[in-house]
């Protein structure tokens, strides 16, 4: 945001003969080091005398032509003498609160009022995580965790998003506090795994940060496809068996026939000519080293006789030999 911050009202009262007294303008917000400046509509005839003040600090007197600025303000402030209009620059947050205009026109004294706040520009947002999820993982259903967003300079507001949608609190796990500042999830679920912003700003400037939350889950069912109709595969041919599961972290694999012995790790168990030992059972077991959890799948496999492909084969091989 570009330092120099012009933020302007109009002070619709008509300046004349008819001014009624204790006009308010519209409030202001000005930033740290910007300018703001509070126009009047011309008024019909030049003020006879003025002033302004802040609070019961004079910054100028007006006396027709005459024009006095305080000291204190000499390098800040300028009026045009014929308007009535107020610039302040080089703001600082002591530079807020109440701004009246007193002023003469034909006799009839008016003293409309405004009120100035000046901001920071917010800076240097950031979302911490409680803990060290690094070292100490979350994990879903037993971990509690809370998101806290800081930044520099005057806050007024803060604003939780999740995955480009507002977060919504939860009763009883998803706990958001009054002032925004933090969100508490007790315990994480894998629904709270995404990217996590935090809107932060003022009238003057806003800023955002975000954070990624990783939640270790699993695994979930595991499911086992294999080749050939409802686990049937013919003499001499291809097993090729494969076993998923949802898993954050992915899950290790260790394959078993018939419950007895360990055949293969990994999550695909393929052997390229069958035999009639290799029907059975075969058992997947998904791990996930960071839960914990295991689950297991079965999957039954039948190997039949010899097809009339192979019986041929056979038959010409005898009778070539």
């Amino acid at each position: 945001m570009d330092s120099q911050v012009f933020l302007t009202v109009w002070m619709l009262t008509a300046v004349g003969t008819c001014l009624c007294q204790n006009d308010q303008i519209q409030p202001l917000n000005g930033a740290v080091g910007g300018i703001v400046e509070i126009p009047l509509n011309p008024p019909s005839v030049t003020p006879q005398t003025f002033s302004w003040s802040f609070g019961s600090v004079t910054i100028c007197n007006a006396i027709g032509d005459v024009m006095a600025v305080s000291p204190s303000y000499e390098h800040r402030a300028s009026v045009d003498g014929t308007t009535a209009a107020l610039v302040l620059r080089d703001l600082t947050l002591s530079d807020s609160g109440e701004y009246t205009l007193t002023l003469r026109v034909n006799g009839v004294e008016s003293s409309p009022a405004t009120t100035l706040t000046v901001f920071e520009n917010v800076s240097d947002p950031a979302i911490t995580i409680s803990g060290s999820p690094d070292l100490d993982p979350l994990v879903a259903g037993k971990s509690s965790v809370s998101l806290t967003c800081e930044a520099k300079g005057s806050i007024t507001t803060r604003k939780w998003m999740k995955n480009g949608g507002t977060l919504s609190a939860e009763p009883d796990r998803v706990i958001i506090s009054e002032d925004n500042r933090t969100v508490s999830i007790c315990p994480v679920q894998k629904e709270d795994i995404g990217e996590y912003k935090c809107q932060v700003s003022n009238p003057v400037s806003n800023v955002e940060a975000s954070r990624i939350l990783k939640v270790n889950y699993g695994p979930g069912a595991v499911f086992i496809k294999g080749e050939g109709h409802e686990g049937v595969v013919e003499f001499g041919h291809q097993i090729h068996l494969s076993c998923s599961a949802e898993s954050v972290p992915d899950c290790t694999y260790t394959w078993t026939l018939n419950g007895t012995h360990e055949i293969v790790t990994g999550p695909s168990y393929i052997k390229e000519n069958s035999t009639y030992e290799d029907s059975g059972i075969y058992t997947c077991t998904a791990s996930n080293s960071i839960t914990a959890g295991t689950k297991k799948g079965d999957f039954g496999l039948s190997v039949k006789g010899l097809s009339l492909k192979w019986r041929r084969q056979i038959q010409l091989q005898v009778t070539s030999s």
